[in-house]
Protein backbone atom coordinates (compact mmCIF):
# COMPACT_ATOMS: atom_id res chain seq x y z
CA UNK A 1 0.00 0.00 0.00
CA UNK A 2 2.65 2.75 0.55
CA UNK A 3 3.79 1.79 -2.69
CA UNK A 4 0.89 2.52 -4.61
CA UNK A 5 0.76 5.85 -2.16
CA UNK A 6 4.30 7.14 -3.15
CA UNK A 7 5.04 5.68 -6.59
CA UNK A 8 2.60 7.65 -8.51
CA UNK A 9 3.13 10.87 -7.13
CA UNK A 10 6.69 10.80 -7.59
CA UNK A 11 6.28 9.71 -11.29
CA UNK A 12 4.07 12.77 -11.32
CA UNK A 13 6.71 14.97 -9.90
CA UNK A 14 9.10 13.76 -12.67
CA UNK A 15 6.75 14.53 -15.52
CA UNK A 16 6.21 18.12 -13.77
CA UNK A 17 10.09 18.54 -14.32
CA UNK A 18 10.06 17.12 -17.90
CA UNK A 19 7.50 19.54 -18.99
CA UNK A 20 9.48 22.37 -17.22
CA UNK A 21 12.57 21.37 -18.79
CA UNK A 22 11.66 21.43 -22.33
CA UNK A 23 9.26 24.11 -22.14
CA UNK A 24 11.29 26.98 -20.23
CA UNK A 25 14.92 26.35 -20.42
CA UNK A 26 14.66 24.73 -24.40
CA UNK A 27 11.50 26.39 -26.15
CA UNK A 28 11.01 29.99 -24.62
CA UNK A 29 14.62 30.73 -23.37
CA UNK A 30 16.48 29.24 -26.28
CA UNK A 31 14.49 29.07 -29.13
CA UNK A 32 11.74 31.50 -29.19
CA UNK A 33 12.83 34.24 -27.45
CA UNK A 34 16.60 33.63 -26.74
CA UNK A 35 18.17 35.10 -23.88
CA UNK A 36 20.87 37.83 -24.04
CA UNK A 37 23.68 35.02 -22.90
CA UNK A 38 22.53 33.33 -26.76
CA UNK A 39 24.44 34.37 -29.90
CA UNK A 40 21.64 32.89 -31.52
CA UNK A 41 17.97 34.12 -33.42
CA UNK A 42 14.53 33.51 -32.66
CA UNK A 43 14.07 29.90 -33.87
CA UNK A 44 9.47 29.75 -33.03
CA UNK A 45 8.90 26.89 -35.66
CA UNK A 46 11.33 24.92 -33.76
CA UNK A 47 10.12 25.51 -30.47
CA UNK A 48 6.45 25.00 -31.09
CA UNK A 49 7.00 21.79 -32.82
CA UNK A 50 9.00 20.64 -29.97
CA UNK A 51 6.48 21.32 -27.47
CA UNK A 52 3.73 19.52 -29.47
CA UNK A 53 5.43 16.51 -30.09
CA UNK A 54 6.67 16.61 -26.00
CA UNK A 55 3.11 17.38 -25.15
CA UNK A 56 1.36 14.69 -27.62
CA UNK A 57 3.65 12.53 -26.42
CA UNK A 58 3.77 12.91 -22.67
CA UNK A 59 -0.33 13.09 -23.01
CA UNK A 60 -0.17 9.31 -24.22
CA UNK A 61 1.96 7.93 -21.63
CA UNK A 62 0.02 9.65 -18.95
CA UNK A 63 -3.01 8.23 -20.27
CA UNK A 64 -1.83 4.77 -20.65
CA UNK A 65 -0.21 4.96 -17.34
CA UNK A 66 -3.82 5.81 -15.80
CA UNK A 67 -5.31 2.71 -17.91
CA UNK A 68 -2.45 0.39 -16.30
CA UNK A 69 -2.95 1.81 -13.19
CA UNK A 70 -6.71 1.65 -13.43
CA UNK A 71 -7.32 -2.09 -13.96
CA UNK A 72 -4.47 -2.89 -11.18
CA UNK A 73 -6.63 -1.42 -9.20
CA UNK A 74 -10.20 -2.15 -9.98
CA UNK A 75 -9.91 -5.13 -11.53
CA UNK A 76 -7.06 -6.98 -10.90
CA UNK A 77 -7.52 -10.74 -12.07
CA UNK A 78 -7.89 -12.05 -8.22
CA UNK A 79 -9.36 -15.03 -7.59
CA UNK A 80 -11.68 -15.18 -4.18
CA UNK A 81 -10.00 -17.19 -1.37
CA UNK A 82 -12.24 -20.00 -0.12
CA UNK A 83 -12.31 -20.79 3.50
CA UNK A 84 -9.55 -23.41 4.95
CA UNK A 85 -10.94 -26.85 5.59
CA UNK A 86 -12.24 -27.71 9.01
CA UNK A 87 -10.51 -29.56 11.87
CA UNK A 88 -12.99 -32.39 10.99
CA UNK A 89 -12.82 -32.34 7.07
CA UNK A 90 -9.13 -32.97 7.73
CA UNK A 91 -9.22 -35.73 9.82
CA UNK A 92 -11.80 -37.14 7.37
CA UNK A 93 -8.79 -36.97 4.86
CA UNK A 94 -6.18 -38.87 6.26
CA UNK A 95 -5.62 -40.19 2.74
CA UNK A 96 -4.48 -37.27 1.78
CA UNK A 97 -1.77 -36.05 3.42
CA UNK A 98 0.94 -39.32 2.50
CA UNK A 99 0.04 -38.36 -1.16
CA UNK A 100 1.18 -34.38 -0.62
CA UNK A 101 4.09 -35.63 1.23
CA UNK A 102 5.21 -37.40 -1.13
CA UNK A 103 4.36 -34.56 -3.91
CA UNK A 104 6.40 -32.51 -2.06
CA UNK A 105 9.48 -34.34 -2.77
CA UNK A 106 9.70 -35.13 -6.35
CA UNK A 107 12.34 -33.49 -8.23
CA UNK A 108 10.92 -33.14 -11.86
CA UNK A 109 10.34 -29.81 -12.78
CA UNK A 110 6.59 -29.67 -13.70
CA UNK A 111 4.67 -26.21 -15.07
CA UNK A 112 3.29 -25.87 -11.91
CA UNK A 113 3.32 -27.15 -7.79
CA UNK A 114 0.20 -28.29 -6.89
CA UNK A 115 0.34 -27.80 -3.30
CA UNK A 116 3.25 -25.15 -2.83
CA UNK A 117 2.50 -21.41 -3.59
CA UNK A 118 4.13 -20.37 -7.00
CA UNK A 119 7.42 -18.42 -7.68
CA UNK A 120 7.80 -15.52 -6.11
CA UNK A 121 9.30 -12.96 -8.45
CA UNK A 122 10.29 -10.35 -6.01
CA UNK A 123 12.75 -12.55 -4.28
CA UNK A 124 13.40 -15.09 -6.54
CA UNK A 125 12.71 -18.17 -5.03
CA UNK A 126 10.25 -21.05 -4.16
CA UNK A 127 7.41 -20.25 -1.74
CA UNK A 128 6.19 -23.07 0.54
CA UNK A 129 2.39 -23.48 1.98
CA UNK A 130 1.61 -24.91 5.26
CA UNK A 131 -1.71 -25.06 4.22
CA UNK A 132 -4.16 -28.58 4.99
CA UNK A 133 -4.80 -31.04 3.03
CA UNK A 134 -6.42 -30.61 -0.60
CA UNK A 135 -10.18 -31.30 -0.01
CA UNK A 136 -11.53 -33.80 -2.14
CA UNK A 137 -15.13 -32.81 -3.27
CA UNK A 138 -16.68 -31.35 -5.81
CA UNK A 139 -16.66 -27.47 -4.69
CA UNK A 140 -15.62 -25.48 -7.64
CA UNK A 141 -15.21 -28.04 -10.40
CA UNK A 142 -17.71 -28.01 -12.49
CA UNK A 143 -16.25 -24.94 -13.95
CA UNK A 144 -13.07 -27.39 -15.31
CA UNK A 145 -15.15 -30.46 -16.14
CA UNK A 146 -17.46 -28.47 -18.59
CA UNK A 147 -14.69 -27.43 -20.21
CA UNK A 148 -12.73 -29.65 -23.08
CA UNK A 149 -9.11 -29.31 -21.80
CA UNK A 150 -7.72 -27.76 -18.52
CA UNK A 151 -4.53 -27.71 -16.82
CA UNK A 152 -3.90 -30.67 -14.36
CA UNK A 153 -2.33 -32.56 -11.80
CA UNK A 154 -0.94 -36.10 -11.88
CA UNK A 155 -4.10 -37.46 -10.99
CA UNK A 156 -6.65 -35.41 -13.34
CA UNK A 157 -7.55 -32.68 -10.43
CA UNK A 158 -6.93 -29.62 -11.16
CA UNK A 159 -4.08 -27.39 -9.89
CA UNK A 160 -5.17 -26.47 -6.35
CA UNK A 161 -3.85 -23.48 -4.10
CA UNK A 162 -3.43 -24.89 -0.55
CA UNK A 163 -3.02 -20.94 0.63
CA UNK A 164 -6.06 -19.68 -0.97
CA UNK A 165 -7.96 -23.00 -0.21
CA UNK A 166 -9.47 -23.55 -3.95
CA UNK A 167 -8.51 -24.87 -7.23
CA UNK A 168 -6.69 -22.55 -9.74
CA UNK A 169 -7.73 -22.21 -13.33
CA UNK A 170 -4.98 -22.57 -16.21
CA UNK A 171 -2.20 -20.47 -15.72
CA UNK A 172 -3.19 -18.74 -12.29
CA UNK A 173 -0.29 -18.31 -9.80
CA UNK A 174 -0.53 -17.06 -5.95
CA UNK A 175 1.44 -13.74 -5.46
CA UNK A 176 3.05 -13.20 -1.88
CA UNK A 177 2.51 -9.45 -2.34
CA UNK A 178 -1.13 -9.62 -2.30
CA UNK A 179 -1.77 -13.23 -0.88
CA UNK A 180 -3.99 -14.54 -3.79
CA UNK A 181 -4.43 -16.08 -6.86
CA UNK A 182 -4.08 -14.28 -10.08
CA UNK A 183 -5.36 -14.93 -13.45
CA UNK A 184 -2.04 -15.51 -15.63
CA UNK A 185 -0.16 -13.45 -13.12
CA UNK A 186 2.90 -11.91 -14.79
CA UNK A 187 5.08 -10.18 -12.22
CA UNK A 188 4.15 -7.68 -9.29
CA UNK A 189 4.98 -3.81 -10.53
CA UNK A 190 5.96 -1.59 -8.09
CA UNK A 191 6.04 1.38 -10.49
CA UNK A 192 1.73 1.18 -10.09
CA UNK A 193 1.85 -1.11 -6.76
CA UNK A 194 0.09 -4.12 -7.74
CA UNK A 195 0.36 -7.17 -9.86
CA UNK A 196 0.30 -6.99 -13.86
CA UNK A 197 -1.52 -9.99 -14.68
CA UNK A 198 -4.28 -11.14 -17.72
CA UNK A 199 -6.16 -7.99 -17.53
CA UNK A 200 -3.69 -5.75 -17.86
CA UNK A 201 -0.33 -6.95 -19.19
CA UNK A 202 -1.57 -5.13 -22.70
CA UNK A 203 -1.75 -1.87 -20.96
CA UNK A 204 1.81 -2.39 -19.34
CA UNK A 205 3.35 -2.99 -22.74
CA UNK A 206 1.42 0.35 -24.01
CA UNK A 207 2.81 2.24 -20.99
CA UNK A 208 6.41 1.08 -21.56
CA UNK A 209 6.44 1.81 -24.70
CA UNK A 210 5.15 4.86 -25.38
CA UNK A 211 7.49 5.72 -22.14
CA UNK A 212 10.74 4.37 -24.33
CA UNK A 213 9.26 6.85 -27.08
CA UNK A 214 8.80 9.40 -24.91
CA UNK A 215 12.19 9.41 -23.05
CA UNK A 216 13.79 8.80 -26.71
CA UNK A 217 12.55 11.89 -27.81
CA UNK A 218 13.70 13.71 -24.57
CA UNK A 219 17.03 12.17 -24.58
CA UNK A 220 17.69 13.78 -28.09
CA UNK A 221 16.69 17.16 -27.52
CA UNK A 222 18.28 18.05 -24.19
CA UNK A 223 21.42 16.43 -25.62
CA UNK A 224 21.05 18.14 -28.84
CA UNK A 225 20.41 21.22 -27.41
CA UNK A 226 22.73 20.96 -24.28
CA UNK A 227 25.57 20.83 -27.13
CA UNK A 228 24.78 23.81 -28.67
CA UNK A 229 24.43 25.66 -25.66
CA UNK A 230 27.94 24.48 -24.74
CA UNK A 231 29.45 25.64 -27.78
CA UNK A 232 27.98 29.19 -27.29
CA UNK A 233 28.78 29.61 -23.98
CA UNK A 234 31.18 27.15 -23.07
CA UNK A 235 28.47 26.18 -20.54
CA UNK A 236 26.33 23.69 -19.77
CA UNK A 237 22.44 24.15 -18.13
CA UNK A 238 21.94 22.28 -15.23
CA UNK A 239 18.47 21.28 -15.96
CA UNK A 240 19.46 20.13 -19.06
CA UNK A 241 22.01 18.02 -17.96
CA UNK A 242 19.41 16.44 -15.36
CA UNK A 243 17.23 15.80 -18.11
CA UNK A 244 19.54 13.80 -19.94
CA UNK A 245 20.13 11.86 -16.66
CA UNK A 246 16.40 11.16 -16.13
CA UNK A 247 16.03 10.48 -19.85
CA UNK A 248 18.59 8.09 -19.85
CA UNK A 249 17.62 6.08 -16.80
CA UNK A 250 13.98 5.98 -17.47
CA UNK A 251 14.87 5.16 -21.82
CA UNK A 252 17.13 2.43 -20.60
CA UNK A 253 14.58 0.23 -17.93
CA UNK A 254 11.23 1.40 -20.74
CA UNK A 255 13.52 -0.45 -23.29
CA UNK A 256 14.30 -3.51 -21.43
CA UNK A 257 10.47 -3.93 -20.18
CA UNK A 258 9.01 -3.36 -23.06
CA UNK A 259 11.16 -5.96 -25.40
CA UNK A 260 11.17 -8.32 -22.94
CA UNK A 261 7.32 -7.78 -22.76
CA UNK A 262 6.81 -8.10 -26.54
CA UNK A 263 9.10 -11.23 -26.35
CA UNK A 264 6.96 -13.07 -24.05
CA UNK A 265 3.88 -12.17 -25.96
CA UNK A 266 5.11 -13.28 -29.24
CA UNK A 267 6.20 -16.98 -26.85
CA UNK A 268 2.55 -16.43 -25.46
CA UNK A 269 4.56 -16.80 -21.90
CA UNK A 270 4.05 -15.11 -18.22
CA UNK A 271 7.09 -14.24 -16.52
CA UNK A 272 6.41 -17.02 -14.28
CA UNK A 273 5.91 -19.33 -16.97
CA UNK A 274 9.34 -18.48 -19.31
CA UNK A 275 11.39 -18.71 -15.65
CA UNK A 276 11.59 -22.78 -16.46
CA UNK A 277 10.07 -22.89 -20.17
CA UNK A 278 12.91 -24.79 -21.44
CA UNK A 279 11.95 -27.90 -18.52
CA UNK A 280 8.63 -27.34 -17.96
CA UNK A 281 5.93 -30.42 -18.78
CA UNK A 282 2.26 -29.40 -18.41
CA UNK A 283 -0.26 -32.33 -17.53
CA UNK A 284 -3.37 -31.82 -19.28
CA UNK A 285 -7.04 -33.15 -18.76
CA UNK A 286 -8.62 -33.56 -22.58
CA UNK A 287 -12.17 -34.72 -22.42
CA UNK A 288 -12.52 -37.99 -24.26
CA UNK A 289 -15.11 -37.77 -27.44
CA UNK A 290 -18.52 -39.62 -26.39
CA UNK A 291 -18.13 -42.15 -29.59
CA UNK A 292 -14.66 -43.45 -27.56
CA UNK A 293 -16.60 -44.04 -24.19
CA UNK A 294 -17.90 -47.66 -25.21
CA UNK A 295 -14.21 -48.13 -26.15
CA UNK A 296 -12.88 -47.44 -22.56
CA UNK A 297 -15.17 -50.08 -20.83
CA UNK A 298 -13.26 -52.39 -19.15
CA UNK A 299 -14.84 -55.56 -20.75
CA UNK A 300 -13.34 -53.73 -24.35
CA UNK A 301 -10.62 -55.56 -26.30
CA UNK A 302 -8.98 -51.83 -26.86
CA UNK A 303 -6.41 -50.73 -24.69
CA UNK A 304 -6.14 -46.85 -24.41
CA UNK A 305 -2.23 -45.43 -23.77
CA UNK A 306 -3.89 -42.68 -21.41
CA UNK A 307 -5.23 -42.43 -17.82
CA UNK A 308 -8.54 -41.05 -17.37
CA UNK A 309 -10.61 -39.75 -14.65
CA UNK A 310 -14.41 -39.30 -14.54
CA UNK A 311 -16.23 -36.42 -13.39
CA UNK A 312 -18.46 -35.51 -11.28
CA UNK A 313 -16.12 -36.93 -8.62
CA UNK A 314 -17.47 -38.83 -5.78
CA UNK A 315 -18.44 -36.73 -2.85
CA UNK A 316 -16.43 -37.82 0.01
CA UNK A 317 -16.21 -38.69 2.83
CA UNK A 318 -18.29 -42.24 1.98
CA UNK A 319 -19.28 -44.61 4.16
CA UNK A 320 -18.52 -48.21 2.68
CA UNK A 321 -22.43 -48.96 2.89
CA UNK A 322 -22.74 -45.21 0.99
CA UNK A 323 -20.22 -46.13 -1.29
CA UNK A 324 -21.91 -49.28 -2.69
CA UNK A 325 -25.03 -47.39 -2.55
CA UNK A 326 -23.48 -44.59 -4.59
CA UNK A 327 -25.06 -44.40 -8.21
CA UNK A 328 -22.83 -41.87 -10.95
CA UNK A 329 -24.89 -39.11 -12.16
CA UNK A 330 -25.84 -39.87 -15.63
CA UNK A 331 -23.61 -37.19 -16.98
CA UNK A 332 -20.59 -37.98 -16.65
CA UNK A 333 -17.41 -36.25 -18.23
CA UNK A 334 -14.14 -38.51 -18.85
CA UNK A 335 -10.33 -36.52 -19.51
CA UNK A 336 -8.19 -38.30 -20.77
CA UNK A 337 -4.85 -37.24 -18.85
CA UNK A 338 -1.76 -36.45 -20.82
CA UNK A 339 1.60 -34.63 -20.82
CA UNK A 340 3.36 -32.40 -23.12
CA UNK A 341 7.05 -32.53 -23.58
CA UNK A 342 9.65 -30.92 -21.77
CA UNK A 343 9.74 -27.10 -22.74
CA UNK A 344 6.40 -27.79 -25.05
CA UNK A 345 3.71 -24.71 -24.50
CA UNK A 346 0.33 -25.85 -24.75
CA UNK A 347 -0.78 -21.90 -25.38
CA UNK A 348 2.03 -21.75 -28.59
CA UNK A 349 -0.41 -21.18 -31.16
CA UNK A 350 1.97 -21.81 -33.70
CA UNK A 351 3.22 -17.87 -34.94
CA UNK A 352 4.55 -15.03 -33.02
CA UNK A 353 1.59 -13.12 -34.78
CA UNK A 354 -1.00 -14.86 -33.20
CA UNK A 355 0.31 -15.17 -29.85
CA UNK A 356 0.49 -11.31 -30.22
CA UNK A 357 -2.79 -11.04 -30.65
CA UNK A 358 -4.03 -13.09 -27.57
CA UNK A 359 -2.50 -9.88 -25.64
CA UNK A 360 -3.10 -6.60 -28.09
CA UNK A 361 -5.77 -7.47 -29.93
CA UNK A 362 -6.97 -8.65 -33.30
CA UNK A 363 -6.76 -4.87 -34.84
CA UNK A 364 -4.20 -2.07 -34.99
CA UNK A 365 -6.43 0.16 -32.78
CA UNK A 366 -6.10 -2.10 -30.49
CA UNK A 367 -2.67 -3.03 -30.58
CA UNK A 368 -1.73 1.14 -30.35
CA UNK A 369 -5.11 2.34 -27.81
CA UNK A 370 -5.35 1.07 -24.40
CA UNK A 371 -9.21 1.01 -24.96
CA UNK A 372 -9.75 -2.85 -24.67
CA UNK A 373 -9.87 -5.60 -22.90
CA UNK A 374 -6.95 -8.25 -24.14
CA UNK A 375 -8.58 -11.35 -26.05
CA UNK A 376 -7.11 -13.64 -23.62
CA UNK A 377 -9.16 -12.47 -20.77
CA UNK A 378 -12.08 -13.39 -22.70
CA UNK A 379 -14.27 -15.98 -20.99
CA UNK A 380 -17.32 -16.36 -23.02
CA UNK A 381 -15.56 -19.35 -25.00
CA UNK A 382 -15.94 -22.63 -23.36
CA UNK A 383 -13.84 -24.66 -24.69
CA UNK A 384 -10.51 -23.87 -22.87
CA UNK A 385 -9.35 -21.64 -20.13
CA UNK A 386 -6.93 -19.95 -22.77
CA UNK A 387 -6.84 -20.27 -26.39
CA UNK A 388 -4.70 -23.73 -27.45
CA UNK A 389 -2.01 -24.58 -29.76
CA UNK A 390 -0.68 -27.24 -32.07
CA UNK A 391 1.01 -29.17 -29.29
CA UNK A 392 -2.52 -30.23 -28.04
CA UNK A 393 -3.62 -31.29 -31.07
CA UNK A 394 -0.87 -32.97 -31.68
CA UNK A 395 -1.33 -34.71 -28.05
CA UNK A 396 -5.41 -35.58 -29.36
CA UNK A 397 -3.65 -37.08 -32.60
CA UNK A 398 -1.52 -39.11 -30.80
CA UNK A 399 -3.92 -40.28 -28.09
CA UNK A 400 -6.80 -40.73 -30.89
CA UNK A 401 -8.57 -38.34 -29.56
CA UNK A 402 -9.29 -35.92 -32.41
CA UNK A 403 -12.86 -35.95 -34.00
CA UNK A 404 -14.16 -37.67 -36.89
CA UNK A 405 -12.39 -36.36 -40.29
CA UNK A 406 -16.11 -35.35 -41.72
CA UNK A 407 -16.35 -33.05 -38.73
CA UNK A 408 -13.00 -31.45 -39.06
CA UNK A 409 -12.76 -28.24 -41.16
CA UNK A 410 -11.54 -29.21 -44.64
CA UNK A 411 -10.77 -25.87 -45.62
CA UNK A 412 -8.97 -22.81 -45.37
CA UNK A 413 -12.22 -20.57 -45.03
CA UNK A 414 -13.65 -22.83 -42.53
CA UNK A 415 -10.41 -22.31 -39.83
CA UNK A 416 -11.05 -18.69 -40.70
CA UNK A 417 -14.62 -18.45 -40.01
CA UNK A 418 -14.04 -19.78 -36.86
CA UNK A 419 -11.62 -17.24 -36.09
CA UNK A 420 -13.70 -14.67 -36.89
CA UNK A 421 -16.19 -15.66 -34.98
CA UNK A 422 -14.00 -15.73 -31.90
CA UNK A 423 -13.06 -12.32 -32.50
CA UNK A 424 -16.80 -10.76 -32.63
CA UNK A 425 -17.51 -12.86 -29.97
CA UNK A 426 -15.02 -10.72 -28.05
CA UNK A 427 -15.56 -7.48 -29.52
CA UNK A 428 -19.75 -7.76 -28.32
CA UNK A 429 -18.20 -8.54 -24.70
CA UNK A 430 -15.66 -5.69 -24.30
CA UNK A 431 -19.09 -3.23 -25.71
Amino acid sequence: MRRRLTIPPFLLCVCVYACYIVTKPICIDYLIRPLPKYSRGSRVGAGIAILVIFYVLIFVVIITYLRLLYNITRNPGFLPRSSPPTKEQQETEPSERPQRRKRKHRRTRTAEKPDKTDIDIERGADGNADGGAIPLDNTGLESFYTKDVFVCQEDGRPLYCSTCCRYKPDRAHHCREVDRCVLKMDHFCPWVGGVVSETSFKFFIQFVFYTLIFCVFSLIICATFTAEIIQDTGGANVHLAIGIGLSSLFGLFSFGMTISSLQLAMWNLSTIENLNRRSAVWTLAIRVPDRMLARLNPESRWAPTFRTITYPLPPVPLSPEAARDYQPPEKQHVFAILQTLPGENPFDLGSPFKNLQQVLGYSIIDWFLPLRQSPCADRTTGDSFYELGPVVSRLKKEAGLNPPPESQPTTQNDTERKHKRRRSSHRRSQE
